[in-house]
Order: structure tokens, then sequence, then C-alpha cells
């Protein structure tokens, strides 16, 4: 897959036997229905809706969820690249992206999932999920998951056996999510029950929420990223190294839309900027490192 700098036409790696979604004008129409149209629905499966939207616009969105901040900076810069391009980046952990992927409400999910079985990041979890369906996995880039602590890490934290033994209290994501998985994986392998920390049911929705907790003083710890830590100039202590993937079903890769959004991957600004922001290793950006079929 080639992604180009701004100004040139991109091009994608073609896959075969793939087939375009019907488009929403397709499946929906912006006129009333007769009354007659309507008693025709009345038994059936279908539902008639009126769309709320110019669709238009419709057609030059691209939906996609997610739990890393760096997607929303990707998404601002796809806009000012082509302003006739909408990114509509929605917040969800690992799992719950991975799970409107596959019922199709999003184009493409962000995930950092790791399978201490098999030693890979993502790949089993989007097989297991993605059954009968085609995707690529795109790597955006490797961060340092680790735990925050406040600056100059005054209780002395090293490992998260460390949190029960200094009776810190932590915040912790909602299951499913990447982080949690990794607090609860290493937990398991130092001995420590969950329930002998304090905090472990005290829950937030995203990495922002987890660096605020700690700066207010609401908890001394929680499971975050080194680009987190550095930018609410936080104590950072790695833990893990993951991989970042965007997901995408192979048949979404005709949409020139989409096109476009994966095209900004390999610009020197995104990666420049991705650069300043830290905590990244963004060497392998837009490499595609899984092909499910």
């Amino acid at each position: 897959m080639i992604y180009p700098d701004a100004g040139e036409s991109v091009r994608v790696k073609e896959f075969p036997s793939i087939s375009k979604l019907p488009l929403a004008s397709e499946l929906v129409s912006n006129e009333p229905p007769s009354e007659g149209e309507a008693q025709s629905q009345i038994g059936t499966n279908k539902v008639l809706v009126r769309l709320l939207d110019d669709i238009d616009k419709l057609h030059n969105t691209v939906v996609i969820a997610g739990c890393t901040p760096v997607l929303s900076l990707l998404a601002r810069a796809t806009e000012r690249w082509h302003p006739q391009l909408r990114i509509h980046y929605r917040f969800a952990h690992s799992k719950a992206a991975l799970s409107s992927l596959c019922r199709g409400e999003v184009h493409i999910a962000g995930m950092h999932l790791y399978d201490p079985k098999t030693g890979e990041h993502n790949i089993p979890f989007v097989r297991e999920a993605l059954t009968g369906k085609s995707a690529i996995l795109i790597t955006l880039g490797v961060w340092e998951e680790g735990l925050l602590v406040l600056p100059g890490n005054p209780m002395g934290v090293k490992t998260v056996s460390d949190l029960v033994e200094f009776g810190a209290t932590i915040v912790t994501h909602e299951a499913g999510s990447g982080s949690r998985m990794l607090l609860e994986r290493k937990l398991q392998e130092e001995g420590v029950p969950l329930h002998k920390v304090k905090g472990f049911d005290h829950i937030v929705h995203n990495h922002q929420d987890v660096a605020l907790s700690v700066v207010s003083g609401m908890a001394d710890a929680g499971i975050s990223t080194a680009s987190i830590a550095a930018a609410f100039g936080l104590g950072f202590i790695p833990l893990h190294r993951a991989r970042y993937d965007l997901v995408i079903i192979k048949e979404y890769l005709e949409e020139e839309p989409v096109k476009q959004f994966l095209s900004i991957l390999g610009h020197q600004l995104v990666r420049s900027q991705l650069e300043i922001l830290g905590g990244y290793d963004i060497s392998n950006i837009g490499e595609v490192v899984a092909n499910i079929s």
C-alpha cells in the first residue's frame, strides 16, 4: 500500500472479488412515504427513514471508532487537505470499536489489544470477531503503556504489586479496553488479586480522565500512555509496548473517502505532529500488518 504526499493521487492496493457496498441513496429516501407505501411496510422487516443530513455529506463521511487522541488529530488533518471530506471520530475502547465495525456502524476501528497466548497484537481478536468478513490491519504506531503517577513518583511505585504494598488508589478503564486488560494481566503475572487494589472499581472512560484523576489527587495511579503522561506533566512507569492498528473491512477500501483518509498517514507533516506529541514509534505507520480473509 502506498501513501503519497498531499496533492498526489492515492493508490490503494487492489483486493480481488470486492463489490461496492450499496449507497445510502439506494437504501433511503428523502421523500415522505405515501399512505400506501407506509401501509406496505407493516409486517415486514423494513424500516422507512428520513435523512436528517445532506446525502452528499453522508457520501463523503468516514466514521472511525478508537481510543487514541491521535485519531482526532488525523481526522482534522484529513479535513484540512480534503475540505469536502468529513471525519466523524467517536471514542470507544478497543473491543467496543471492533464490535462497532462488525455491526457496520463504522468504517475503521482502532485497537491495541495484546494476546499473551500468541504474543500478537490485535490480529487474533480481529480473526475471532470478523467471522465471514475480510479485513486488513494497518499500523498507526507503537506506544508505551504504563502507570501514570504524580511528578517525581513520590510513592516510589515501580510495579503493579507496589500499588497494593503502598496502599495506592487507582482508576481503571472499562472492561474490554486494552488498558484494563494490561492492568489485569500484569496483576495476574505478579500474583496480585484484583480486589486487593484500591479503586479497582473506579472506572473512567478515556485516557484524559485517567490523567485528570491523578492530577487532581483523586487517584495515585492509573494505566495510560507515555504521550498522555507527557501532555499532563505526570510521571510514567512503562509496562508494555503496544501496537495500535486500524482495522478496515476490505470492501471499504474502494470508497474514495476512506482512501483519502489513509493517504495522509505517510505525509511528513502528520509524522512531524506525531513526533512532537511524543510517546509513539511511528516508523512503520501505514504498513499493512495483516490481511484477514
